[in-house]
Formats: structure tokens, C-alpha cells, sequence
């Protein structure tokens, strides 16, 4: 199913900040980025999946935001 994509900072300097890619779940989401985006496969970055943060793999739905995020850090 296709799922939009925004992205932020670096990472959108590298994917665009919005794109549309076809993907059921976060792991084929991770490898369809970095086939398209090889430069993807060294970076870390956060994945958000309607705004909320997201580990492992999750099944993604039609209509499903999927944000990209460089590392963060705060003090």
C-alpha cells in the first residue's frame, strides 16, 4: 500500500522532504529506503508513524504518516 512519507533535516536533504513508496511495514519500509536512498543504509534516524515514535517493526496502514528523523539529542 502506499504510504507517505515526510522527512526532516538531513535525511530530507537526501529522500526530498515528501515522497509516497508502497511498503506493509517498517521493515520493508527500511529496505525500500535504502535501495532507493543507499546513502540511507549508513545513517541512524528516528521513525515516527503518526506522530508517534516507533522500535522494531509495525504493520503500516493506509493513510499512515511515516516521519523520518535524524538523531536527536537534549539536555
Amino acid at each position: 500500500m502506499e504510504i507517505k512519507i515526510i522527512a526532516f533535516g538531513p535525511i530530507a536533504e537526501i529522500t526530498g522532504k515528501e515522497i509516497t513508496l508502497e511498503a506493509g511495514d517498517i521493515n520493508s519500509l527500511k529496505i525500500i529506503l535504502a535501495e532507493k536512498f543507499p546513502v540511507l543504509s549508513d545513517r541512524k534516524y528516528a521513525i515516527a508513524v503518526n506522530k508517534k515514535l516507533v522500535q522494531g517493526n509495525i504493520d503500516l496502514n493506509k493513510n499512515d504518516t511515516v516521519a523520518l528523523m535524524p538523531p536527536y539529542s537534549g539536555g
